[in-house]
């Protein structure tokens, strides 16, 4: 992250550069967004310096955005093809961003960057699935912000079909109640937001047809290997079937309850 966009010190002299007032960022893993079509060249290039992955990238629509790499002594990456609130297809996604790249030294080389105003779109929308309007990463990129560069972002988020999920974050969400991403960046906002709503939501916002029916498949089939980071170790036959069996079970009680408040609205 630039260091504009980064909560300051309050012990930090007045006259101190941006650097050195900022906060540094905690973060588990890096993100790293990958051109689409070079994602079989990148898989290939992590497998031969030791990186081992931990979940597979399922779905080009709304559900599945990135998949997990570890290495033993490098830590965590999360690899994206597209960013969660990103409508635009994900190539087109991608060369805006590239065309406008900056370069940054990270560990000591550089490395292509989104621009500033792409990195406080980038870090709303993250917010907006965090906590929205409440989220600390919200005040530096946004609140803090000059008018003329709250409409630049703006502008952004437009033309990346990502202005929903940017007023999920700025507190604007309810300007958009009639879009079909509403109810996905509204409840994506709340901490304790129903799980079966979440998957009703999610095949509402879906792009496209096809998306719409992989987030429905997504909802209704466990991965096996979200089952084997739930069990610890490699999971077996009947440890995917359980989990099978305890979707399915959310699912009709979601759909019970849907019904429900469906008759009482009548």
């Amino acid at each position: 992250m630039d260091a504009s966009l980064l909560p300051t010190r309050p012990e930090a002299p007045a006259d101190a550069s941006a650097e050195e007032r900022a906060l540094p960022r905690l973060s588990a893993d890096a993100d790293i967004l990958v051109r689409p079509e070079h994602l079989k060249r990148f898989q290939a290039a992590l497998r031969r310096h030791g990186w081992q992955r931990k979940t597979r990238l399922y779905s080009g629509g709304a559900v599945e955005h990135s998949e997990d790499w570890s290495h033993p002594e490098l830590g965590g990456a999360d690899v994206h093809i597209r960013f969660p609130g990103i409508r635009v297809t994900p190539e087109r996604a991608f060369a805006a961003l590239w065309s406008e790249r900056q370069s940054r030294d990270i560990a000591g080389r550089p490395c292509p960057a989104p621009s500033v105003d792409a990195q406080r779109l980038l870090l709303l929308l993250h917010a907006a699935r965090n906590g929205g309007p409440a989220s600390a990463d919200v005040g530096p990129p946004w609140t803090n912000a000059t008018t003329a560069i709250q409409g630049r972002v703006r502008m952004l988020a437009v033309a990346f079909g990502a202005d929903v999920a940017l007023a999920g974050a700025t507190g604007r969400l309810d300007e958009f109640a009639h879009r079909p991403e509403y109810d996905l960046w509204r409840l994506l906002g709340q901490p304790d937001a129903d799980v079966f709503d979440l998957w009703v939501a999610f095949v509402k916002a879906a792009p496209t047809a096809l998306d719409r029916v992989r987030a429905i498949l997504y909802s209704i089939h466990p991965k096996s290997d979200r089952v084997d980071h739930q069990v610890g170790h490699p999971a077996n036959a009947a440890e995917v079937l359980r989990a099978q069996a305890s979707r399915l079970g959310r699912g009709a009680l979601g759909v019970i309850r849907l019904a429900r408040r469906g008759a009482t609205a009548r």
